[in-house]
């Protein structure tokens, strides 16, 4: 996401052109409308540069930019949003896989330091969190007007049940309902399954199928070290392919699909 980084760079250096308390307003207009993740990362940041020049000017003609926006300043940004293009599912796909990948993959090969350890749901529950996370602090940031709105409320709401309540919910669920724990010999066939998974996901998108060939190759690997036996082979192992865990989850491929708007 290379081109994406240096069009938010551009508009945070437009950003610094503001002056004053207009700068602290419109900062919370511009981080307002990126976390939007239902929209087109490409189409808000060219929404951005439009906006930051139109105030800019205004500013150049002693207009104050709050009256730009008028009394309700979410609703204003909120009517920015409608006009752009959603987000398509290759970004949403490649932006939160890593997150369910890195999880499920870290509690297994823990357990190929020790056999004797079942993997449970809810030893996922911090990535979990954090994924959730994502969407909820798009669904709360509307708070950052500080106008306690119905709509405002109502989106604080969702964002406390993703990031609270459901994390909470499914571990009742896994340890009082299902009781869902996972042995050495359950997880070989599972992995393999994320194997035919991911490399599916690749074919199905093409543009980020180095991303899930990635994981495709780490899910194979882990099956293998789940045949080992406990040694110092397959602890090294173990964190070989955790150090890989990691570069994935922080790689982003740069989308040549509909992403980029003109």
């Amino acid at each position: 996401m290379k081109k994406l980084n240096q069009m938010r760079m551009a508009n945070d250096q437009q950003l610094k052109q503001i002056h004053g308390t207009d700068y602290a307003y419109t900062e919370t207009v511009v981080i307002y409308l990126r976390g939007a993740l239902r929209k087109n990362p490409y189409a808000v940041e060219h929404a951005i540069s439009d906006l930051l020049t139109t105030l800019i000017d205004a500013q150049t003609a002693g207009r104050k930019v709050s009256t730009f926006f008028g009394d309700d300043p979410e609703t204003a940004a909120d009517n920015i949003l409608k006009e752009l293009p959603p987000a398509p599912l290759d970004y949403f796909v490649s932006l939160f896989w890593p997150f369910a990948m890195f999880p499920l993959i870290d509690g297994i090969l823990m357990m190929v330091v020790d056999h004797e350890t079942r993997l449970l749901l809810t030893d996922f529950f911090p990535m979990l969190i954090v994924s959730l996370g994502l969407f909820g602090i798009s669904f709360g940031r509307g708070i950052s007007f500080n106008r306690l709105s119905r709509k405002t409320i109502r989106r604080v709401l969702i964002s406390l049940f993703l990031i609270v309540g459901l994390p909470l919910l499914i571990g009742y669920v896994s340890n009082h309902v299902f009781n869902l724990s996972f042995s050495s010999t359950t997880l070989i066939p599972i992995c393999g399954g994320f194997v035919f998974l991911n490399l599916g996901l690749a074919a199905c998108f093409r543009k980020n199928a180095l991303l899930f060939l990635g994981w495709s190759a780490i899910w194979a690997f882990t099956a293998a070290t789940l045949f080992l036996p406990i040694s110092e082979l397959s602890v090294g192992l173990a964190f070989v392919g955790l150090g890989a865990c990691l570069l994935l989850l922080f790689y982003r491929p740069e989308s040549q699909s509909h992403l980029e708007v003109s």
